[in-house]
């Protein structure tokens, strides 16, 4: 493991949340997205380790994520889209946090799923339409939900609409770990500065 600062740890998090939006972004508008980029934050929901970048399966999986957090942090293009999609995630996913009964579910749920990723892989239709079921069952029980903003003909289609499930509930699973390594609402006004250099950091170690 390699040992990594706090803002560094943050960074990667943050890399997994925006990383899952930009896709849920791109797909929902286009009904296209890096298939390889996807498998990734599909990969990091069935993961425990001490090393956030080992979650996403190495730091160079997560180049993509890196890009867009730079971009958020320096505001270049006043994206209020994927901010409201990253705060809605970070509240969801503290409502998530105070719920014994759905943590206790979505653990006992994923177990079986994993069983289907031997089976089938990670991003098989039966993989990904019971992680979009989980999402379906706790998160969607809540009456906040968040908007997917895109083209409504993609949207409405059942398998697009699994893979943006699928897709938020590992962004929310990427909050977990941020909140894990010290990651709060805060930072996103007072320490910004910090967050981009240590990402700019990581991304040059991929080169």
């Amino acid at each position: 493991m390699q040992n990594r600062n706090k803002y560094e740890n943050i960074s990667v998090a943050l890399a997994g949340v925006l990383q899952s939006i930009a896709l849920v972004r791109e797909f929902a508008k286009t009904g296209k997205m890096d298939m390889d980029v996807f498998q990734t934050s599909i990969y990091s929901i069935f993961q425990t380790s001490e090393d956030p970048s080992t979650l996403y399966g190495g730091l160079p999986k997560l180049k993509f994520g890196l890009e867009k957090l730079i971009e958020t942090m320096e505001n270049k293009n006043r994206d209020r889209y994927t901010t409201r999609y990253m705060l809605s995630l970070i509240h969801l996913q503290k409502k998530v946090a105070r719920s014994n009964e759905i943590t206790q579910f979505t653990k006992q749920r994923l177990e079986r799923i994993r069983k289907q990723v031997e089976y089938f892989s990670l991003t098989h239709n039966t993989v990904i339409s019971n992680l979009a079921d989980i999402y379906c069952n706790t998160i969607s029980t809540f009456r906040f939900r968040i908007m997917i903003w895109g083209n409504q003909r993609i949207v409405s289609a059942t398998d697009n609409m699994n893979k943006i499930r699928a897709l938020l509930f590992a962004g929310i699973c990427s909050v977990v770990l941020w909140r894990q390594v010290g990651g709060s609402r805060l930072q996103f006004l007072f320490c910004r500065s910090k967050i981009k250099a240590a990402a700019k950091k990581l991304l040059a170690e991929i080169g």
